[in-house]
């Protein structure tokens, strides 16, 4: 009788043309790197693994509590949507991360995007102007990418198929720490940085996927011809869903010359794709062979909608309370608390029991479900707190899948493309925070500027109701009328939540996609069970 380690070696694919070839059926043989470090030496080291996770939440969320003291500091208001949008830039570089860790060696690409990040951290807090700030932003997100991609690669590395799962549990609880702790400061970085440096030199082990190539032939194994322009497109991309309806009109050329270009190179990137020139296909920056995949594609957009949700409530709760309850950072920050511990909650259970059950979907079911009652529950949530934290903490379930979907994705993919699928699920949750940030924000401004208005004089300008949007502790809100200013407050708590009208139509797709996560779109046993 045939032994399951054999059944998983004989039947994985060992190449990427062979994976091209036909739907994965299980999951790959045991990685050839097995792990040096134990003990505390291996605790030491994780934990220095999962600091860039940290910090890289820290630096998603951190601008949404503290845009006010910016602004005082800095001023210029009309730049304000580049200080979410500059890291978010620089994070459309995770592709091209996650392509290079199955390059170069993983130890020193790791180091080096720490370093980028720390350089951007400490621009960002010696700014002496808003310029020089956005510009840290954008490289700090380059590094920031670049160091969450690489503590991704290294738990894939150091890892086997059965402990995967929690130690990427991990980072979903680093994540969430990361995001509460967001309205510290931009010198935690620094602070962080300098405590696991001593880790990041004498601790991590040198890896290298491609052993025995020169630094030349390395560089001649990158897709720079795709890189440069994905990363355009994804520019465009960002700057156009960010900035339309917002900064320009949808009928302004700004916004019509942005669109227009990111399809422009959207369809260059695809033909890039195809004819991959100056590199071999295995070489090329986007894997396209995921694509061929049904299940792939549905892991891809699965982590695409949860993140996007995730991150959505991550802003508009504390949100939600400062501008309806007139909470200050501090105070609206806390009461993210429940949501924050649900999420790092389910993230843990699992992934601790993910891998004993060695089913995947279920917890794909459940976790998009039980998001999908708690967003619409929000929709219909009143002023009560004790109702709202209930709520927001079932939205916390999406902790669920997200962590396990790259452990997930790597199960289903030869060794050598664990970096491919590393990059593909990172840029998934890249341009799903950007998207649903920006529809979100599109929506709650609207919304909001739509019932405002009517309820003011004629003559009201449109800056003292962009003012007002601001909440009950702007100054446009102090001086209204009483009369005024409970209508006002009913309208902003409407618009955030129609926010939650679109984080609940995501939620009910995210479940319907469940129905197809076979990999031949189909319900066998071996789809349902991976990772035992």
């Amino acid at each position: 009788m045939t032994s399951t380690a054999e059944k998983r070696e004989d039947s994985s694919p060992a190449s990427i043309s062979q994976a091209e070839e036909g739907p994965v059926r299980e999951p790959i043989a045991e990685e050839t790197f097995s792990r040096a470090l134990h003990g505390w030496k291996w605790a030491v080291a994780y934990g220095s693994i999962l600091s860039p996770a940290f910090l890289f939440a820290l630096d998603n969320t951190i601008v949404a509590a503290v845009q006010p003291s910016i602004l005082e500091a800095l001023g210029r208001v009309e730049l304000l949507p580049w200080i979410g949008t500059g890291f978010a830039l620089g994070s459309c570089a995770i592709l091209a991360w996650g392509k290079a860790y199955g390059i170069f060696t993983v130890k020193w690409l790791f180091i080096f995007n720490i370093l980028l990040f720390e350089i951007g951290s400490v621009i960002c807090g010696a700014a002496p102007n808003m310029v020089a700030f956005i510009v840290g932003r954008v490289i700090a997100g380059v590094g920031g990418c670049g160091m969450y991609s690489g503590a991704l690669t290294y738990i894939a590395l150091l890892t086997s198929l059965t402990e995967r799962p929690p130690y990427m549990a991990g980072v979903a609880v680093t994540w969430g720490l990361g995001s509460v702790l967001g309205p510290v400061s931009f010198y935690i970085n620094l602070v962080i940085g300098a405590v696991f440096s001593p880790s990041y030199f004498f601790l991590l082990p040198d890896i290298c996927l491609k052993p025995g190539k020169t630094l030349w032939q390395k560089l001649c194994m990158v897709d720079w011809i795709g890189t440069v322009i994905f990363f355009g497109g994804s520019i465009c991309f960002t700057m156009a869903i960010t900035f339309s309806g917002l900064m320009y009109p949808w009928n302004s050329g700004s916004a019509i010359a942005l669109w227009v270009m990111t399809g422009v190179l959207l369809l260059t990137t695809i033909a890039t794709t195809i004819w991959h020139p100056l590199v071999t296909k295995e070489n090329r920056l986007i894997p396209a062979h995921f694509f061929r995949k049904p299940v792939l594609v549905n892991l891809g957009l699965q982590m695409f909608l949860a993140s996007g949700i995730m991150l959505s409530a991550v802003y508009y709760i504390p949100l939600y309370f400062a501008f309806v309850m007139g909470d200050d950072v501090m105070q609206a920050g806390i009461r993210l608390l429940p949501y924050i511990c649900l999420l790092v909650f389910t993230s843990i259970v699992s992934g601790i029991f993910m891998p004993k059950t060695g089913y995947y979907i279920p917890w794909y079911v459940v976790g998009s479900l039980v998001s999908a009652v708690g967003a619409a529950l929000m929709v219909h949530a009143g002023t009560a707190a004790a109702n709202i934290y209930g709520y927001t903490a079932l939205v916390g379930f999406a902790g669920f899948y997200v962590a396990g979907g790259f452990a997930v994705m790597q199960a289903l993919v030869p060794v050598e493309d664990l970096p491919n699928a590393v990059g593909f699920q990172s840029i998934a949750q890249v341009l799903g925070t950007v998207t649903f940030l920006s529809v979100s924000g599109n929506i709650f401004f609207n919304s909001a500027a739509g019932l405002i208005t009517p309820l003011l004089p004629d003559d009201t300008s449109s800056k003292f109701i962009h003012d007002l949007i601001g909440g009950t502790s702007s100054h446009a809100f102090q001086s209204l009328s009483d009369e005024l200013a409970g209508p006002v407050v009913v309208s902003i708590a409407e618009s955030i939540r129609n926010v939650w009208v679109f984080n609940l139509a995501s939620s009910i797709l995210s479940l319907a996609m469940t129905f197809f996560l076979g990999a031949a779109g189909d319900f066998r046993g071996y789809q349902w069970c991976i990772l035992g």
